[in-house]
């Protein structure tokens, strides 16, 4: 499937994008966990959740800069160093459709099958992002509290208010309170380069230069997602987050 990266430079710049014909690996269930566990002299044992990212690891290998598409990409690769390394988040999207996520604008009880997503949050980063039967999509809801499940999707109807009403193969796991982030699974739109990758380059030589790899692991800055839910605002494809700066705003979570 191909894969599209979006990025705002250094967050202020209009949006950027480097697409690539198909990722040869793509890993997203590495969990990082902030909690604090105690226990007992019984032996019994108690957990308070902070919170729970994940880590995104895609790889692309033999980038040929002797074949033109693919030149660009390197270069858009090596421009984007500077921008992951300086703590500004990127989305990457796999498959054509898969740039689609939103927020519910109320929770939702244990045992719904029925999903309401008022708009495409990230509609200026691929016109084409939508959903479909058969589609796998994520619902997350906010720590600490909060819990993240899988869902497929059975019928998608779309309002003429613009409103998806998604319907899930089973209801769901958990209690969801309050906004509900809903994404395609193969999107990840708020994704930042931790500190233990700072040092690591992404793009290495795979044959004496003539072919070129890209290991890009990043970490899920949900905190950001939640500002962009709670900001009213959708992204924009012209200084897409200087309009608001999400680093910076006090969002859900």
């Amino acid at each position: 499937m191909s894969v599209a990266i979006y990025w705002y430079p250094m967050g202020t710049g209009n949006l950027e994008t480097i697409t690539m014909d198909f990722a040869t690996d793509l890993q997203d269930d590495d969990p990082e966990v902030s909690a604090a566990t105690s226990e007992t002299i019984a032996g019994g044992m108690r957990r308070q959740l902070y919170g729970d990212w994940r880590r995104i690891v895609l790889l692309r290998q033999h980038l040929r800069p002797s074949v033109a598409a693919e030149a660009e990409t390197l270069r858009g690769l090596r421009s984007l160093h500077s921008h992951l390394i300086a703590g500004y988040s990127i989305g990457i999207a796999v498959g054509s459709t898969a740039a689609w996520g939103g927020f519910s604008i109320a929770g939702y009880p244990r045992g719904t099958t029925l999903i309401s997503v008022p708009t495409n949050k990230y509609s200026v980063w691929g016109g084409s992002g939508a959903v479909a039967v058969n589609d796998e999509i994520i619902l997350q809801s906010a720590s600490p509290l909060g819990a993240r499940e899988v869902h497929r999707v059975i019928a998608v109807s779309v309002l003429s208010s613009g409103t998806t009403l998604l319907s899930l193969s089973r209801g769901t796991r958990y209690d969801h309170n309050g906004s509900v982030f809903v994404r395609k699974r193969l999107f990840y739109p708020h994704l930042k380069m931790p500190d233990d990758q700072l040092d690591t380059p992404i793009i290495t030589s795979s044959s004496r230069g003539q072919t070129f790899d890209l290991r890009l692991e990043l970490r899920e800055d949900i905190q950001e997602a939640w500002n962009l839910g709670s900001s009213g605002q959708a992204l924009s494809a012209a200084d897409g987050q200087a309009r608001i700066d999400l680093d910076r705003v006090r969002g859900v979570g």
